[in-house]
């Protein structure tokens, strides 16, 4: 019951497991495509708007009249499908000169018409015309237009007030986007799928192997636990008594005064004194409970060996402080400690979130 119960959650958290991953990658690749393909779409329709305007000029600069270039290019794009990606030309006034429908052909683009929304802001269509400047962006138009919103490129044709302008349909863009989003799907359930047999076919197969090795180790390890339960009571009596002399040995050895000198007076300080300790460049110094300051030859390191370590703590690299000087301890920063002593040093006294389990402890005894 138990062993099946075991495969059950296995093949729950394996498959939880390769799905999330699955389905990260999967949007994320889908997601870089998407991109890519709008990024495509935006690069090729200001590449075609900008080489057909090209064209335009060349025809313009051979001398061709203008009408006959305006002929020609509508000659070249009537009839041609509007309901992907189609090629216009507009004047600066926003009427339309060439479109593939001839019958557009005079009408004028009002305010109204539609919105222009690119990198640098969102102007009136009509607007974006009159300004003859390269610029592409999204069109979107009112809802009682009930027309789809395009991708535009405009170019303007040098020697004329012509706009050449390429429209793409968005919603057509986003029929490929839903095609190439069902072949994700797809791709990601059988790949999904097929590394979930796998992983847990394999898991399976160790897993067997595995189990008769620890039953095998279980019998043995069986007859083994009778005799160390006799030895671990003994080794732990030893410990407690080993304990309890080396409590008795550290309090014995633990410092009760210290000597130092203030000019040439020397003067000997009872521990019980002293606030805290505080390295300040090379030198450590003393300062006690009534605020005064001295200084000792010893380290820190040294001091902290030879104080009773149920009154002192080790607050950091320029800290020993005293049980006796703190007034109030506060959460500082992320997981780390500040404590405040008197009297009160120049730097704050903070504990790294390293030590904060073991200071509590040391406060906690």
């Amino acid at each position: 019951m138990l062993k099946g119960r075991l495969h059950i959650l296995l093949f729950a958290a394996v498959s939880i497991t390769v799905m999330m991953i699955s389905y990260l990658s999967f949007q994320y690749l889908y997601d870089s495509a998407a991109e890519k393909l709008w990024a495509s779409k935006m690069e090729s329709g200001a590449r075609e708007s900008r080489e057909i305007g090209r064209l335009l000029e060349q025809q313009l600069q051979s001398g061709l009249p203008q009408e006959k270039v305006i002929h020609n290019l509508q000659q070249s794009i009537e009839n041609t499908d509007t309901q992907g990606e189609f090629i216009c030309m507009y004047d600066k006034n926003g009427i339309e000169l060439c479109h593939p429908n001839p019958g557009l052909i005079g009408q004028k683009i009002t305010s109204g018409n539609s919105i222009l929304a690119s990198g640098s802001g969102s102007i009136p269509f009509n607007d974006a015309i009159a300004q003859q400047k390269s610029l592409g962006g999204t069109r979107t138009f009112p809802a009682a237009e009930n027309r789809h919103s395009e991708i535009v490129n405009i170019y303007p044709v040098k020697g004329s007030d012509w706009i050449v302008a390429a429209h793409a349909n968005i919603e057509v863009l986003k029929a490929e986007l839903s095609g190439l989003y069902s072949q994700f799907v797809v791709c990601f359930l059988i790949t999904a799928l097929i590394i979930i047999g796998s992983c847990l076919l394999l898991i399976r197969q160790i897993y067997g192997r595995y189990e008769k090795a620890v039953s095998s180790e279980i019998s043995k390890l069986n007859e083994k636990v009778n005799t160390l339960g006799s030895l671990n009571d003994q080794l732990a009596r030893l410990q407690q008594e080993n304990a309890t002399i080396k409590l008795y040995q550290d309090k014995e050895i633990s410092r009760k005064r210290i000597i130092t000198y203030l000019k040439d007076e020397l003067i000997h300080l009872d521990i019980s004194e002293i606030a805290f300790f505080f390295l300040d460049g090379a030198a450590v110094n003393i300062v006690t409970h009534t605020n005064k300051k001295y200084t000792t030859a010893l380290s820190l390191d040294e001091l902290m060996k030879q104080l009773d370590d149920e009154q002192f703590y080790r607050a950091n690299r320029q800290f020993i402080i005293s049980l006796n000087c703190i007034k109030t301890i506060y959460i500082y920063g992320k997981n780390q400690l500040k404590i405040v002593v008197s009297p009160e040093p120049d730097e704050a006294i903070l504990i790294s979130k390293n030590k904060v389990s073991e200071f509590k402890k040391w406060l906690d005894r």
